[in-house]
């Protein structure tokens, strides 16, 4: 066997030139499976063929062209999938050609050159071939990496990185001077026709709407180095109901918004969903449209995101943050999670829950009831818009902040998935009990699994009664539970169509 780094660097090295970094690794680790037949006690024969390795990437290949998505990437991880076996080849016997062939084969090249009076090269080529011993395997025996291996596999995973690190630099360290250019460009790429196929939308902006009849709703805690291009920006764009809700800054927030002439209330209770209630309570406006004061948002988008509102008749519009490279790595992780959490509990799908920037009938917000104290505060009025009334998102920009960031990641990111958690308990119990259970089926299934492996591979006395019944108990659990869940999101499907049409 080769060693199982080299596996993984040299697939990595094809990959990322072409796809990318993160495509890379997936490639890389797909090339190192074959090895796993060591751990689960299978021989070679199955996993370094490269005739059912073929197959498999066939198989998969086809699915991905069908569907119509991933074919690159599935193309390129079936290619390293591929390289396990001809690598191995050079290096010791393997059964390649099985079950064509019963025999494993080693291929043997060299290349030597003999300096005397003249330069005389000499090439050989030699391929030995061994009877297949079918034996499982008992121990693992592979090097993870040798000596010299271990440098060229540094070399072939550091160069890609090291090149797509200093691009990623050079992007940021340049941001700023194209961020006008950008802009343009966005304004040209969204289109509400992008919306969704099932949104009735107008796609040309119509002068008919009313900008006085929506409130900017700007919360803030010590957002002085922002807070007065905001400001600026949202009257440029021709919004005149500005309300500053301040969360008691200790800087000189309050006192720049007041010199520019817009109206500045102090939040009742602390954190920021009691910012965004004490503005609700306030506004007397159609519409609402809650914007963070960092300077993340432009207010130019707030037209589309009212257009929507009015042509559709939705309860909510969320600011859908496309351009997301401006979003830290890590947040961006965890509003994905997020995002699949709510979209799961709740029934409908929801891109960007944790969006800073979102439009909401003035009626329909206020017979939220509000429950959060903190950041949370989006997710919750997302949950109960989605239990209550009809979501959509719409395209804006998102630009680097301005000021030292208040959200702290994990905790925040933890009350948020707890907060939809909440919701989901109060407002659709039965989805969330029967989605639990099913949780149940899928370690049934595993265990199952599990003991008919031990059972068919090792005897009768590797497998245990008590964790198959175990097993099935789950299983059976897990199908019920998962059939509720099926039913139970169709009706609250029916329920909302219905309401809809109330």
């Amino acid at each position: 066997m080769s060693e199982l780094l080299l596996h993984f660097s040299i697939p990595f090295a094809l990959v990322a030139p072409i796809l990318g970094l993160k495509r890379a690794l997936l490639a890389g680790f797909i090339a190192t499976l074959p090895d796993i037949d060591a751990l689960m006690h299978v021989h070679r024969s199955l996993t370094h063929s490269i005739l059912l390795l073929s197959v498999l990437a066939i198989l998969f290949i086809l699915v991905s062209w069908k569907a119509g998505r991933g074919l690159h990437t599935v193309t390129a991880c079936s290619l390293s999938l591929l390289s396990h076996p001809i690598i191995d080849l050079f290096h010791s016997p393997t059964p390649i050609l099985y079950p064509l062939s019963q025999y494993s084969y080693h291929l043997s090249v060299k290349m030597n050159a003999l300096f005397s009076e003249k330069i005389i090269p000499e090439i050989s080529a030699e391929i030995d071939f061994e009877k297949t011993d079918f034996t499982r395997f008992e121990s693992l025996d592979a090097p993870i990496f040798t000596d010299v291996g271990f440098i060229i596999s540094l070399m072939l995973v550091a160069s890609p990185s090291i090149y797509y690190l200093a691009k990623n630099l050079r992007h940021i360290s340049l941001a700023s001077l194209f961020e006008d250019r950008y802009s343009k460009q966005l304004d040209k790429k969204i289109d509400v026709s992008s919306l969704g196929k099932t949104q009735n939308v107008s796609r040309n902006l119509q002068p008919s709407v009313c900008k006085d009849d929506v409130t900017i709703i700007i919360p803030t805690l010590n957002e002085e180095k922002a807070i007065g291009r905001v400001i600026e920006e949202v009257r440029e764009a021709g919004y005149k109901n500005i309300i500053i809700v301040d969360g008691y800054s200790s800087d000189r927030t309050v006192e720049i918004a007041r010199s520019m002439g817009v109206r500045v209330v102090y939040q009742t209770g602390m954190g920021k969903s009691m910012a965004i209630k004490t503005g609700i309570e306030i506004a007397q406006t159609p519409y609402i449209l809650v914007m963070d004061g960092d300077g993340t948002y432009d207010p130019r988008d707030v037209e589309r995101m009212l257009e929507v509102a009015i042509d559709g008749g939705y309860d909510e519009v969320i600011g859908y943050r496309v351009n997301r490279e401006n979003i830290p790595l890590l947040h961006r992780l965890g509003n994905r999670v997020i995002s699949t959490v709510i979209s799961l509990l709740m029934g409908q799908r929801v891109k960007d829950p944790c969006s800073g920037i979102y439009l909401l009938r003035t009626d329909f917000a206020k017979q939220l009831e509000i429950t959060a104290t903190g950041f949370d505060i989006e997710a919750e009025i997302v949950c109960q818009s989605l239990t209550f009334g009809r979501v959509v998102e719409a395209p804006v920009r998102y630009r680097k902040r301005i000021g030292k960031p208040k959200l702290a990641t994990w905790s925040a990111g933890i009350r948020i998935v707890l907060t939809a958690l909440k919701i989901s308990w109060l407002y659709n119990p039965v989805l969330t009990f029967s989605s639990l259970g099913s949780i149940l089926g899928v370690g049934g299934l595993a265990i199952l699994l599990w003991q008919l492996y031990m059972r068919y591979i090792f005897g009768e006395k590797a497998w245990s009664i008590g964790w198959a019944w175990l097993g099935l108990v789950l299983l059976i659990v897990g199908l019920q539970s998962f059939t509720i869940a099926i039913i139970s999101l169709m009706l609250k499907r029916m329920e909302r169509r219905l309401m809809r049409l109330w």
